[in-house]
């Protein structure tokens, strides 16, 4: 377990320099390339003139949040764009249509058509080209709200070039478009590993789940902060992949509970996760049937998702983990996913304070989900890393079994046992095979009188000749005491005598460097195209009188 946390650790750590690397890269090497303007606007609000704001204080001088219709207009006379080679101007909507005039020239407008046909306004940053100007230059932009709550607080625009603007953008965003990006591109892959893993196995299927989990994470952040389109063209639409990825988490959430000890076969539990993953889809529907804007049905998704906390929370943690029911993979798994879902907790606690006006959202309320992410990204590997170890120590306990039920334990050659599987699985089909029976000679002579660990020799070193003269070639067993077999199929049934002269010559040569024992071999083989419908019984006890006859013409030999 100290090796994994250490290489996780060095894996945490490589992150970090990767952020320090490319926060460097992105940083603008001039901030006066880039103006932000918060102070010296006339702001109208449905008729209210305010002279001489600071956007950032803005909603407390209105004293509330938009609503859907209000027309706000923001009016900036002292713009110095004469420093700029390509003027542009950078500015966040919300739910808006919007216009923008330099001096009395129409730059750029965005939505009219939407706002009068009343079809869904998603959030945007928008970059609109300016003339270039030798004096200062009046700013005005007017924003047409189609959604309640549209503008809570107001980010103040800014102007520069447009690459040090884009530049400027990524950089204030840079650690959500480091973890975003990691996130799909992680979950893209692991989801590939697990995937081509898939079993019935929970802890793998949970993983595989977690993944797409990862993947819809990673969305979501990239275009709640508006930075998908540095990836794609959204036209418009990427508040609503920030909704649907966002609404995608509960029902993977469902199914990576569901997979751990097999909740989804239980009906109550299958039951209430359906209801509860059916509830984020209904809402994506309305949305795309006109009749509600998804942005209004989140009250209802956090709800659903409240309700998911609270039984990962209540279940896992609480009853089946001191029940001991659920596996360590498991628990690391559920404990991220619940950190994660506390991070969201605290984020919409933040998100209902700024929504109400009673503070704006710290920059932690808009980083403790992603860090949480992080963590459980680093949780899951663990919880891999700690399934695959505990599997590989698995196989290697039931291939140590499987030796010792079916091994010889004194030549680790096949036993009887092992044998008899071979026999019966290849007697199934009709393919020809060549059955060899050995048998030692003077076996009982040798434990007699020299003992029997000089008989046990004796046996080990036939079973080393055996391996030897076959090769890779066959299949070979011990019997019994002193009884050996070979089996040959296809084209290698060709070499049996060749091989019964390799397994003499084998002998020989162990006689001559160590002659304390003599070792030979009587053998005799039988093929099963020498009977019609005959079982393997029959070519084996062919094998074997035809060992007998060799035994007995070896015994005249050496009278």
């Amino acid at each position: 377990m100290g090796k994994k946390i250490l290489y996780l650790g060095i894996s945490f750590i490589s992150l970090l320099v990767i952020y320090i690397f490319a926060h460097y890269f992105f940083k603008p090497n001039n901030y006066s390339n880039v103006v932000v303007l918060d102070s010296g606007w006339d702001v109208t609000y449905n008729g209210n003139l305010y002279e001489d704001v600071k956007l950032s204080e803005l909603r407390k001088l209105i004293g509330n949040s938009t609503y859907k219709g209000d027309i706000i207009t923001l009016k900036n006379d002292n713009v110095d764009l004469g420093y700029f080679i390509s003027p542009t101007l950078m500015f966040d909507s919300r739910h808006s249509a919007w216009e923008v005039y330099c001096g009395d020239k129409l730059a750029g407008h965005r939505f009219l058509e939407e706002y009068k046909t009343g079809k869904y306004i998603g959030c945007e940053v928008n970059y609109v080209s300016l003339p270039k100007a030798l004096i200062l230059s009046t700013i005005q932009i007017t924003l047409m709200v189609t959604e309640d709550n549209a503008y809570a607080y107001y980010q103040a625009p800014a102007v520069g070039g447009y690459v040090d603007l884009l530049m400027y953008s990524v950089y204030n965003r840079m650690f959500i478009y480091l973890v975003g990006a990691f996130l799909v591109v992680f979950g893209i892959m692991f989801f590939a590993v697990a995937l081509g893993f898939r079993s019935n196995i929970p802890e793998v299927n949970m993983q595989m789940y977690a993944a797409l989990m990862y993947v819809a994470l990673g969305v979501w952040f990239l275009a709640q902060f508006k930075l998908v389109d540095l990836f794609i063209e959204t036209s418009g639409h990427q508040t609503e992949i920030e909704y649907i990825a966002l609404y995608m988490v509960v029902p993977l959430m469902y199914m990576t509970i569901g997979c751990m000890r097999d909740y989804l076969k239980n009906k109550a539990f299958l039951v209430f996760s359906i209801c509860g993953s059916i509830i984020p889809f209904l809402l994506i529907a309305l949305h795309f049937t006109g009749l509600v804007h998804i942005n209004r049905t989140l009250g209802i998704y956090q709800l659903d998702a409240l309700v998911l906390i609270v039984f990962m929370f209540v279940k896992v943690l609480i009853k089946d983990a001191k029940a001991n029911l659920i596996t360590k993979s498991q628990f690391i798994q559920a404990v991220g996913q619940i950190g994660l879902a506390a991070a969201c907790v605290i984020n919409v606690i933040f998100y209902y304070l700024e929504l109400y006006g009673i503070c704006e959202q710290i920059m932690l309320s808009k980083l403790i989900v992603p860090v949480a992410a992080i963590f459980m990204v680093f949780g899951t590997m663990l919880n891999y890393s700690t399934f695959i170890s505990e599997s590989f120590a698995r196989n290697e306990e039931y291939s140590s079994l499987a030796h010792l039920a079916y091994a010889d334990e004194l030549t680790g050659l096949a036993n009887r046992s092992r044998y008899e599987a071979y026999m019966a699985k290849i007697s199934k089909s009709e393919e020809d095979y060549c059955v060899i029976s050995i048998d030692l000679n003077g076996l009982k002579a040798i434990n007699d009188n020299q003992g029997h660990l000089m008989g046990d020799k004796y046996i080990s070193d036939v079973g080393e000749a055996l391996k030897e003269s076959f090769g890779h070639v066959g299949f070979i067993a011990r019997t019994g005491g002193d009884e050996f077999v070979g089996i040959l199929t296809d084209s290698s049934m060709e070499k049996v005598d060749e091989i019964i002269e390799r397994l003499n010559s084998c002998l020989d040569n162990m006689n001559k460097s160590d002659p304390n024992i003599y070792r030979s071999a009587a053998i005799g083989y039988a093929f099963r195209h020498e009977f019609k419908n005959a079982d393997s019984n029959r070519v084996y006890l062919m094998a074997d009188q035809r060992m007998y006859k060799n035994k007995e013409l070896l015994h005249g030999r050496r009278r």
